[in-house]
């Protein structure tokens, strides 16, 4: 646990990863260290535990330059951000300062896995300095800086930033600057003098401290403009921006120093422990599959990319999908019907259009919306002709089930959509595709579609359609997230397919929204009817059994009549009831459920008989005729 730090000194603590990186990072950190006249510590992982000949403390970081101490610790084990975690837990310093050479990370990570988890989770101030790729820095130390510019966003770790700055060049003058965006105008201005002016009011009369408001296109542009203007270093705080953003585009932070033409340090401060938990949990969410490497990556995208071209036989097994859901609907066949499910090839075009998206592929996201869209048209007009030409077509039970959709199927389209994304992705679960593909059941809403069309039943083709929307957006949904965390993300560099992904995530948001929508009125309207269906069955069970000589044979609820249920009532009776008890039944019945009932009581009269014991049986006496009459000849008659 850390102590008062008016008991202890100001501790830096300096991460070095390489030989390399030594020199320029010490030198960071006796300046920093030096400002508080406090201590400095290198830290190092090495797999052995063993210290590098290289690694010491050069000697001009002393008590001269008003660093009270420096140490030396190595750590064993393979993984630096943990090890370095783990170091600093029960001990933590003031400030751990970690270097960054400007490469932007691979896959989910910003910075590289090593920062990532070191600056999301570190129990202290923590600072990266943006090293060139040599590992090293242009000459001349932050304490002797004339010049320093801190851009003030409104975020939570500028503040940190201008402590920093303040403490450690003495000399310098300080710019804070604040940029309004062109398209803001004046009311920009305004704003962003206000948002600075309450920024450094916790400074005031700091004579070194000078504000300035510019106007630039973007953020990250206006930065980079000022920097240029004399500057010998950026210090800014790390973005408050969400995890997706970050590691989807960078963030501002980020992207400065990795273009700034003068060194940048980047600071974030300590978090809370609610804070420090989240990021800690939300590491450990992001790992818990396994990320693609290049090759891996490659070979999926060909794959997927050469699935959700619309080729000839794309086109024959949709239409053929789309008839053997057709017949098996219309027989009510479930096994005919799961056939058709596997037999169709929608999957793998929505795979296309979510990877194009998240890739911000053109070409591939209009190949996998041209075969979605053409499959689609094909399967209804198929379903469409077939049900024209098969005599006596009506709605089955398996047709109604597909036009009432709810959050429910909902559930079962995003779970379906990760679980194929995952399998198309990782070889060794793809033997699940068919499963998978029963599950996601795309093509059966389309046919009930094209049926609901043929036989002039809106509703069914209306709630089908809903039905195979909110499977094609879920799918969309989840197969596109799950391929951002295996690894895949809009190429670097090209801000035009950073914009595809970004208009095509909030699309398939607002979409995803759209039909989020109507399934949870459809799923509440269920919900009422099945309690009301219960309240009814109740309240006829009770009240029926209540009535002398009368059992309940069943109930069936008609036609819908508005806010009056109307219901039918059966029962058995060995007796007339009666008009008055008939009115009875149905004003309790009313009160039970406090709606208006419209009852049709059918009476179904019986006659109930006592157990009756048949008659025991009596032998009949069989006469027998003696073997010596028979052989007698009868008597002459002529004699």
């Amino acid at each position: 646990m850390k102590q008062d730090p008016e008991d202890t000194p100001y501790r830096v603590a300096v991460a070095i990863g390489a030989k390399d990186e030594l020199d320029a990072l010490i030198r960071i950190g006796c300046d920093l260290a030096a400002a508080h006249e406090g201590r400095l510590s290198s830290l190092s992982v090495t797999a052995s535990g063993q210290k590098p000949d290289w690694l010491a403390i050069p000697d001009g970081c002393t008590a001269s330059m008003g660093v009270e101490e420096a140490s030396v610790t190595v750590l064993a084990g393979s993984d630096a951000g943990t090890e370095i975690l783990r170091a600093i837990h029960d001990e933590p310093p003031d400030l751990l300062l970690m270097g960054w050479r400007g490469q932007p990370g691979k896959g989910r990570y910003l910075l590289g896995r090593t920062l990532d988890h070191v600056f999301g989770q570190a129990p202290c101030d923590i600072a990266v300095v943006r090293l060139d790729k040599d590992g090293g820095l242009p000459e001349g130390s932050l304490r002797d800086a004339s010049r320093i510019l801190i851009p003030v966003g409104g975020g939570p770790n500028a503040g940190l930033a201008l402590e920093l700055a303040l403490a450690v060049a003495r000399q310098a003058e300080i710019t804070a600057l604040s940029i309004a965006r062109h398209s803001m105008g004046d009311v920009g201005l305004s704003l962003s003098r206000e948002n600075l002016s309450k920024e450094l009011s916790s400074w005031p009369g700091e004579d070194r401290l000078e504000s300035r408001v510019v106007q630039a296109q973007t953020v990250i542009q206006g930065i980079l403009d000022e920097a240029e203007e004399g500057y010998e270093w950026v210090m800014m705080g790390a973005s408050d921006e969400s995890y997706l953003d970050r590691v989807l585009f960078g963030n501002v932070p980020q992207k400065v120093a990795a273009a700034s033409p003068v060194p940048v340090i980047v600071v974030r401060r300590q978090e809370g422990q609610v804070d420090a938990l989240l990021h800690e949990v939300g590491w450990r969410m992001a790992h818990l599959l396994p990320s693609l490497d290049r090759e891996q990556q490659i070979d999926v995208y060909k794959s997927i990319r050469s699935s959700a071209r619309p080729s000839v036989d794309f086109y024959i097994m949709m239409a053929l999908a789309a008839a053997i859901a057709t017949f098996g609907l219309l027989q009510d066949s479930v096994a005919v019907i799961i056939g058709a499910m596997l037999v169709a090839p929608l999957m793998a075009a929505i795979f296309g259009l979510s990877l194009g998206i998240v890739r911000g592929d053109l070409r591939l996201l209009k190949r996998g919306t041209t075969a979605i869209l053409r499959g689609v048209l094909l399967s209804v007009i198929a379903a469409i002709a077939i049900a024209l030409i098969t005599p006596n077509a009506t709605p089955q039970s398996e047709i109604l089930a597909r036009t009432r959709p709810s959050l429910l199927d909902l559930g079962v389209a995003l779970a379906s959509g990760a679980a194929g994304a995952y399998a198309v992705c990782r070889k060794e679960v793809s033997a699940a595709l068919p499963g998978v593909a029963i599950a996601a059941a795309l093509v059966p809403p389309l046919a009930t579609a094209g049926i609901g069309v043929a036989l002039r039943e809106g509703e069914i083709a209306v709630g089908a359609m809903l039905l195979f929307s909110t499977n094609l957006v879920a799918i969309i949904a989840a197969g596109g997230l799950v391929f951002l965390w295996l690894g895949f993300r809009p190429v670097g560099g090209q801000k035009t397919r950073a914009q595809i992904f970004q208009r095509g995530a909030l699309g398939t948001g607002f979409l995803l929204l759209a039909v989020t929508v109507p399934l949870g009125i459809l799923t509440a309207q269920t919900v009422r009817e099945s309690a009301l269906d219960r309240a009814l069955d109740r309240a006829i069970r009770f009240e029926v059994a209540a009535m002398r000589g009368v059992e309940l044979s069943d109930w069936v609820q008609l036609e819908d009549g508005g806010d009056t249920i109307n219901i039918e009532v059966r029962v058995r009776s060995r007796r007339s009831v009666t008009h008055q008890e008939v009115v009875d039944l149905q004003e309790r019945l009313a009160g039970e459920v406090q709606r208006p009932i419209a009852l049709l009581l059918t009476v179904i009269p019986t006659t109930r008989l006592d157990p009756l014991t048949p008659p025991t049986p009596t032998p009949t006496p069989i006469s027998t005729v003696s073997p010596a009459v028979l052989m007698t000849p009868p008597a002459d008659s002529g004699d």
